[in-house]
């Protein structure tokens, strides 16, 4: 058997990096995920990946002069390297060497799911065999969430796993789909412009033919008070967004649906 693509992303921004490697590992590739380009410098010179994801601002060592290093080792030179940055500028670019180089996305108009598809262009990378997601029994989640940019990432995710995902922007939308299209999973932010995430989940389990809806709470509030409130109110679990990966967002609703 052919061994997958690896994947090396040196991303400062974690959220970023782990949508990226989700992504990735999505289609099948391998993925090592640094956030220095010091490490970054050692990871390639150790693994020689098929492709680098380089962040410009990185601590330890910039992309500049990471991208410098790899361009005068002529063990790694020749590894394809995507660019993001928040820096657009000409200026910016032509400090980039000219080896390597196969694209450079702006930070602010990222789509990952657009650059890993790039990577697969530049790799000819296959999807692994997908058999096994059409056999799965399609899980209904309604996922409730008001930032756009991880609720696409999220729903991409669910959906290549065979999941039907229904999404709300605010609580209020919430409620009128679970009684036009009762879920088996609800995912809910707390914090929304109209009805809070508590609001929603109290009034859930105070229906009868709702009340047993498993509701997992995802939320940036990380306050043991918080948590306990969730608890309380009937939440099955809690997840705070910045202390974990899209993995670990994805495992914890399978561990609920086995």
């Amino acid at each position: 058997m052919t061994p997958s693509k690896l994947v090396l992303i040196a991303v400062s921004d974690n959220f970023l990096a782990q949508s990226l490697a989700t992504e990735a590992r999505g289609k099948g590739m391998r993925v090592v995920v640094v956030d220095d380009g010091n490490a970054a410098l050692e990871k390639m010179r150790e693994l020689h990946p098929d492709l680098l994801v380089s962040d410009i601002v990185l601590p330890g060592m910039d992309g500049y002069d990471l991208l410098a290093a790899k361009s005068f080792d002529k063990e790694i030179t020749k590894i394809p390297v995507i660019v993001v940055s928040n820096m657009g500028l000409p200026v910016d670019m032509k400090r980039l060497p000219a080896v390597g180089i196969r694209e450079y996305y702006i930070k602010t108009h990222i789509d990952p799911v657009e650059i890993v598809g790039k990577v697969c262009n530049i790799l000819g990378c296959t999807p692994p065999d997908s058999s096994a997601t059409k056999d799965k029994k399609p899980v209904k989640i309604l996922w409730v969430e008001d930032d756009k940019f991880l609720s696409d990432i999220l729903s991409k995710k669910f959906i290549s796993l065979g999941y039907n995902l229904i999404k709300a922007n605010n609580g209020a939308e919430a409620l009128r789909l679970v009684e036009n299209d009762t879920p088996d999973i609800v995912m809910l932010d707390i914090v929304m412009p109209d009805l809070n995430g508590f609001d929603v989940l109290q009034k859930l389990k105070m229906q009868e033919k709702f009340k047993n809806i498993p509701v997992i709470m995802l939320s940036n509030l990380s306050s043991p008070s918080d948590i306990d409130k969730s608890k309380k109110l009937g939440a099955v679990g809690y997840i705070v967004k910045a202390a974990v990966s899209l993995d670990e967002i994805v495992t914890q609703v399978e561990k609920l649906v086995k």
